[in-house]
């Protein structure tokens, strides 16, 4: 298995299957800032890194199984595995985070209906005991 193979079978694939599911969420300009930050993070942390180990030998690339090119000792291949891994990370985080039903910024969702509701702060908490006229704040 060359690395294009393994890009494209383990972070490609599952990334569109995602982005098939989640296409309208992901038009969210604040998503696309925020991936756009992270990924250059991960793509600045990632480089010296990676560099460092090329050089010193501990970590090597076969000319055979990548497409032979080297950009700073490393091949074009783990750039594109760094952003695209830091994308799978972030999609399948934001993905839980705003599935259907959970808390939204605006409050959070009625379980049954997926109604918007509003949960206003108090102070302390009521609990009716089932049998009793009595509430216990706390």
């Amino acid at each position: 298995m060359t690395y294009t193979d393994f890009l494209l079978l383990f972070l490609v694939l599952p990334l569109f299957i995602l982005m098939i599911f989640l296409r309208r969420r992901l038009l969210d300009r604040r998503y696309l800032v925020f991936t756009s930050v992270l990924m250059l993070v991960a793509l600045v942390y990632m480089a010296p890194w990676d560099h460092i180990a090329a050089v010193w030998g501990v970590w090597t690339w076969t000319n055979g199984r990548t497409w032979g090119l080297r950009i700073w000792a490393i091949p074009p291949e783990e750039y594109l595995f760094c952003i695209l891994e830091a994308l799978m990370a972030i999609t399948l985080t934001y993905a839980l985070l705003t599935r259907k039903g959970e808390a939204t910024p605006n409050g959070s969702c009625d379980e049954r209906n997926d109604i918007p509701t509003r949960v206003g702060r108090r102070k302390h908490i009521d609990i009716g005991i089932e049998g009793s006229d009595q509430e216990v704040g706390s």
